[in-house]
């Protein structure tokens, strides 16, 4: 009872038990509508939002050099509330209603690949609709498993499709926990790599920021950050194809999918495949500014020092001290994503 009292006094109790479960019976778009002006109203009710939301934008508009006007920090208290919702909005939609709502781009390539036996990887993020995006991969292809922490917060059908996705890989053998032993850490691993030799997907998210073995430094909008580089060890290990996935809210309720492979100079380099996936996220987030809430507003992506240099042409990459790419690194440390 005290568990619960103390739940009833933060606004995560109203937000995902009071208000987001009934989304999922109203239309697409009176569902997005609420959502958007619950994003509003808070800008009212928290002191001091507004100014951040604005300072954000004011410097990703001056770090990426934008063109084609100003990003509007309305925008982004609004996508804000959208991110924090999650998935809630497609909870109860059959199959057919949920895919409908996704515009898809790229997928193909990723069947394709599947299909010669090397299995693929799809490397997410935190941009846009990243957590409906995983809705999509599970409702339409079954050889996808997620190699990250189980999602928090997420919809009864969400949780639903990880349980369900069984035989011969269950995905609750490839959820992380931030304290996993070793072992338990390498017999994910493992199980990852044969995943792919069956010719399965994985999914990572690339953008995770870590601190020990497993990871390499590389700078994200002007700031440098150590991230975890497990996918792009695997991709090493395994050669097998990478995609990056980035899923974006659209109007009325509907999101947009896109998979594009990532075309490595030199694949035996973890580095430079961090480099460049980390490349095209600066490319989206310059795309769709408000997009971007988790870079824009996380602690863990804003409080890093800025970069010394924020308009390098390219992105610097550093390997961590530990040596790269070997099956001894993947099994120090547990992982997360």
């Amino acid at each position: 009872m005290k568990h619960i009292a103390r739940r009833m006094f933060t606004w995560k109790f109203y937000f995902y038990e009071m208000l987001l479960p009934g989304l999922g019976a109203m239309s697409p778009e009176r569902a997005d509508a609420i959502v958007r002006r619950a994003g509003w109203i808070s800008t009212y009710l928290r002191p001091g939002r507004r100014a951040r939301l604005k300072g954000a934008m004011d410097r990703v508009d001056a770090l990426l050099r934008r063109d084609g006007g100003k990003a509007a920090w309305r925008d982004l208290a609004e996508s804000a509330a959208r991110f924090t919702a999650r998935d809630y909005p497609l909870d109860g939609a059959t199959d057919a209603e949920a895919l409908a709502r996704f515009d898809a781009v790229g997928f193909e390539a990723v069947r394709e690949a599947m299909a010669k036996g090397r299995g693929a990887i799809l490397v997410g993020s935190h941009m846009g609709a990243h957590v409906a995006g995983m809705h999509w991969l599970f409702r339409r292809e079954p050889a996808i498993r997620a190699l990250v922490q189980r999602p928090k917060h997420v919809s009864r059908e969400l949780d639903r499709r990880f349980d369900a996705a069984v035989a011969p890989y269950p995905q609750a053998e490839f959820f992380l926990r931030r304290d996993m032993a070793p072992a338990a850490a390498v017999g994910r691993m493992m199980q990852a790599r044969a995943a792919l030799r069956d010719g399965h997907a994985l999914y990572l998210n690339g953008d995770i920021v870590w601190d020990g073995p497993n990871t390499r430094t590389c700078r994200l909008l002007g700031r440098e950050h150590p991230f975890l580089a497990v996918w792009a060890e695997l991709a090493c290990l395994t050669r097998a194809p990478v995609f990056l996935v980035f899923c974006r809210h659209l109007d009325a309720g509907r999101f947009a999918i896109e998979f594009k492979p990532l075309d490595a100079a030199s694949p035996a380099r973890p580095e430079q495949l961090l480099a460049a996936y980390l490349a095209e996220v600066e490319a989206q987030v310059a795309r769709d500014p408000a997009e971007a809430v988790a870079y824009l507003t996380w602690p863990c992506y804003t409080d890093a020092p800025d970069a010394a240099v924020a308009h390098a042409p390219a992105h610097r990459a550093e390997a961590h001290p530990h040596a790269p790419c070997s099956r001894a690194r993947l099994a120090k440390d547990p992982v997360t994503a």
